[in-house]
């Protein structure tokens, strides 16, 4: 990573090459150093229809899943911006995620997000997946979320997201300031950070503007600039993690302080019996 500011949602539904080139170099101009280029998934590519046996479908779901090659965009920003791929599956079944699991898609991305499209898939997410974030779909009629959810999210590590991009919109602002309220009231806004989730350059906006619309979703200044840095920041580590899975290692000090293992067992062997035992 780079020193700097994070936005950890471009979303690449309608941007073309061009427009992805235009937002980056609006990034960076305005003081952002790390992205996340987001890549939308659907259970609807998962379904498979036996009796039809389409061979067309078949391939179309292969390609869907594929993660978006940004060799070339790396290349080009190098030194200039990290550039991650983020993953953002939108879900009603959890046995669909169990498919991605099975292929290990989401360990192909540094950033791995859902978009529970019900209650039941809400539920799932923030008590058993295991995932980077959980966004929301402001499109739609809000779902029931809870504080037992919020915080059972929380402590297994998961991230929530804001988006500037549906403030913006005349449509979706009203249901963006009902779940960043609830973020507040719950745990005071913990594990949440911004995202633009730009489709074109024009909907960038400065990090320290961003700072000042945070006060609307109950942030104070220091929260604000921790969703845009600090809280990002410790969500990409933790994903980190996530892709490489558990491991065990030990940590030996030399220095010093170290004594061999025979003067160690002479002193113990010096002490009086009654007292060794005390001290045990």
């Amino acid at each position: 990573m780079i020193p700097g500011f994070f936005d950890l949602c471009i979303d690449l539904k309608y941007t073309s090459n061009e427009n992805l080139r235009q937002i980056l170099t609006t990034l960076y101009e305005m003081g952002y150093r790390n992205v996340a280029i987001n890549q939308n998934l659907d259970e609807s590519v998962l379904d498979t229809d036996k009796k039809k046996k389409k061979k067309t479908d078949d391939e179309a779901t292969k390609v869907a899943i594929v993660p978006l090659d940004l060799d070339k965009i790396k290349q080009e920003f190098k030194d200039k911006l990290f550039i991650m791929r983020r993953l953002t599956f939108g879900f009603s079944e959890s046995t669909k995620t169990h498919i991605l699991e099975q292929q290990n898609l989401s360990k192909k991305f540094d950033i791995y997000s859902v978009l529970p499209k019900n209650q039941t898939a809400l539920q799932f997410a923030c008590s058993q997946l295991s995932v980077d974030i959980i966004t929301f779909d402001t499109s739609i009629k809000p779902l029931k979320f809870t504080r037992k959810l919020y915080l059972q999210a929380v402590e297994r590590g998961i991230h929530f997201e804001i988006k500037y991009s549906d403030v913006i919109s005349s449509q979706k602002r009203s249901n963006a300031f009902h779940y960043s309220h609830l973020f507040h009231i719950y745990g005071k806004s913990k594990n949440v950070f911004i995202s633009s989730g730009a489709q074109e350059y024009s909907a960038i906006r400065n990090p320290y503007d961003i700072i000042n619309l945070a006060a609307l979703f109950g942030l104070n200044e220091v929260k604000a600039k921790a969703a845009i840095l600090s809280q990002c920041k410790h969500l990409t580590n933790r994903a980190v993690g996530r892709r490489y899975g558990k491991c065990i290692f030990t940590i030996k000090v030399h220095g010093k302080h170290d004594e061999p293992d025979d003067k160690i067992k002479t002193e113990k062997s010096d002490t009086p019996t009654a007292k060794r035992i005390k001290l045990s």
